[in-house]
């Protein structure tokens, strides 16, 4: 909840439709390139004939900026944002929105014009004193650039796409029997012995002749084929080759410089129980939602142990654990009607009142202060003083590299030139990696060695532990290797299969005999290992076992064998020797969650079949590759 709070911040200071945060978020002025390199074509993309144009695309496109920024923060980049698709995903939603603002309106669900100009009249942006005002919507369209109608169009749409899920998520219901059924699914026990024909020993015997790879590879080339590469020379300036160390005075120096930097914010330490209110819940669950948390609140100060509280009341999955704890918090993370409260609340006091933001109702207790203030020098010398070594000699390394560019640059021979000027020349090949987005920063040498011509030395690369200098000496184009380079490799997939073959003709030969007859004889024809579980269950899994064979397991009935089950270890067969049902009076403790997790899974999949209801058949024209508008 607190990270959905902090990330969340500037978004829902402007209300909850995400439209409105598009129009007030674009205060920048796009330029013209937007697809296939060129100018901005006028529509960018077509759903059953419906033009989805490109202005609306800038916008949208916007408004997913903004809010990635408050997810990456200063990490965040246009370059991380083509790294994360964010064109494509823009686009993706746009075809979505129309699909669904299609089908709605051919179900009769889309807005009526008083519907929608009751939900605009009631964004907070066009009101003074809580009331519309006319003459603060003209401006904010004004200051915009954007017509009442293109607006008004696109709040209708996304109200109308809030409004069918909604409903579509709402329809769906969880009956008692579909509870207990899940209870009975989590919590009935198995206890089972187990063979386990292992892979590991069969594939150490096989062996493989070398008139088998050829056929092998033809038949598969998938599991060898290489990405793209680079084999390329380099050297390194190391930085701990270039360290000098630094006097007091310089330490003294860079702290009365910059002493902003040790300062520590003022923060506080805070615990919230949290009821949440429904977007369609209306008055009736905003009441009782307040009602709640004006409880919590009384008892709390009737002296109940807030911590306690938190953990058998509160509504928010990620602190209702530990008691409702947030953590420290600073102004400017979270929401502003929680801080707003937050910091003015005294060590030990509880809010007041019940606290609204849009999540829901909160009570409030701060457990901590931590007051602000300048870190003395004695406690930042060694920090300050490490990152001025660092700095130097990161500044020594680069400036070598420099120096002796130009002299690699011109040699013929990389490696001869580099051991002239005293350095090791180095060989590597590299990979180009379809690294996801997101889930990693770009490794800077891949990226320097794959920008480069082949015989190209690239620029000075700062890397972890010093400044490169590299030289592409071959590029590699994707694909098969020629079987001599990969001869060991395709041996070892020989082997493998024969063992494979192998394991699995033995444990099916195992499961078919302990069906007729001894488990434990069985196992031993085999040749496998065995062994005993516990009881175990879907929600206490056995500690050594594999999942797919528990879930074998936990599917068979008792006094029988499973089918053999393929793992990563080989090929496992379970005998059920006993099956105990759950004691049902464990039930209604977690009948809620239970019921959370069964309707949570129900709507996802109801609101995925409307989807696909609305996808089929559908005609989806998008023009041409996606590119960010330029932003000037």
């Amino acid at each position: 909840m607190i990270t959905l709070m902090r990330r969340q911040r500037r978004a829902l200071q402007v209300g909850l439709l995400l439209v409105v945060a598009a129009f007030v978020a674009s205060l920048f002025v796009f330029g013209t390139r937007g697809f296939d390199g060129g100018g901005p074509p006028d529509t960018v993309a077509t759903v059953n004939g419906e033009r989805i144009s490109f202005e609306r695309y800038q916008r949208r496109y916007q408004a997913y900026y903004d809010a990635y920024a408050q997810i990456y923060r200063e990490r965040f980049s246009s370059e991380l944002a083509e790294r994360l698709g964010l064109a494509q995903q823009v686009v993706n939603d746009l075809v979505q929105e129309a699909l669904v603002v299609q089908r709605a309106r051919a179900e009769g669900f889309e807005l009526s014009d008083e519907e929608l100009n009751a939900r605009i009249q009631a964004i907070p942006a066009f009101q003074d004193g809580g009331r519309f005002v006319l003459k603060r919507y003209e401006e904010f369209l004004r200051r915009r650039g954007i017509s009442a109608a293109a607006f008004e169009d696109e709040v209708r749409r996304e109200l109308t796409r809030a409004r069918v899920e909604a409903t579509v998520r709402g329809s769906v219901t969880v009956s008692e029997a579909e509870i207990e059924q899940a209870f009975a699914m989590r919590r009935e026990e198995v206890r089972a012995a187990w063979a386990l024909v292992e892979l590991g020993p069969l594939v150490a015997a096989a062996t493989a002749a070398d008139s088998e790879l050829p056929d092998y590879l033809a038949k598969h080339g998938d599991e060898f084929r290489q990405p793209e590469r680079r084999r390329v020379q380099y050297v390194l300036l190391a930085e701990k080759d270039f360290t000098k160390p630094i006097g007091d005075a310089e330490v003294e120096k860079y702290y009365a410089a910059h002493q902003k930097e040790f300062e520590t914010p003022h923060q506080v330490r805070a615990a919230h129980v949290l009821a949440r209110v429904p977007d369609t819940g209306g008055s009736a669950a905003e009441d009782k939602a307040r009602a709640k948390i004006v409880d919590v609140i009384r008892r709390a100060k009737a002296g109940e142990d807030f911590a306690k509280l938190a953990r058998e009341l509160s509504e928010d999955p990620g602190s209702a654990p530990n008691g409702g704890d947030l953590g420290l918090v600073s102004r400017g993370e979270m929401v502003p009607q929680f801080e707003q409260a937050v910091f003015a609340l005294k060590k030990g006091e509880v809010s007041p009142e019940p606290v609204r933001t849009p999540f829901g109702f909160h009570a409030i207790k701060v457990v901590a202060v931590q007051e602000g203030g300048r870190k003395p020098l004695r406690e930042v010398a060694a920090q300050i003083r490490g990152r001025l070594v660092a700095e130097a000699a990161e500044a020594a390394a680069r400036a070598r590299a420099d120096a002796i560019g130009s002299e690699l640059r011109a040699a013929k021979d990389f490696g001869a030139a580099a051991k002239a000027l005293g350095l090791t020349p180095l060989e590597a090949t590299l990979v180009k990696s379809d690294r996801l987005a997101g889930l990693g920063a770009p490794d800077v040498l891949e990226e320097a060695a794959f920008a480069l011509t082949v015989g190209g030395v690239s620029a000075s690369v700062k890397t972890p532990t010093g400044i490169v200098l590299l030289k592409s000496v071959q590029a590699i184009p994707a694909g098969v290797p020629p079987l001599e380079e990969i001869k060991a490799k395709v041996a070892d997939a020989v082997k493998r299969q024969k063992a494979e073959a192998v394991a699995a003709e033995r444990a099916r030969q195992l499961a078919a005999d302990a069906a007729a007859g001894d488990f434990a004889a069985a196992a031993r024809k085999a040749g496998a290992v065995t062994g005993q579980t516990p009881r175990f269950s879907r929600a206490k899994p056995a500690e050594k076992l594999p999942g797919d064979a528990q879930v074998a397991g936990l599917e068979t009935p008792a006094g029988r064998v499973t089918a053999p089950v393929r793992t990563q270890q080989g090929y496992y067969v379970l005998n059920v020797l006993e099956r105990v049902a759950p004691d049902t009076a464990g039930l209604a403790a977690e009948r809620e969650k239970i019921l959370r997790e069964l309707l949570n899974r129900k709507q996802s999949l109801a609101w995925e079949s409307w989807l696909s209801v609305a996808r089929q058949g559908a005609t989806i024209d998008v023009s041409g590759r996606l590119s960010a508008p330029r932003r000037g």
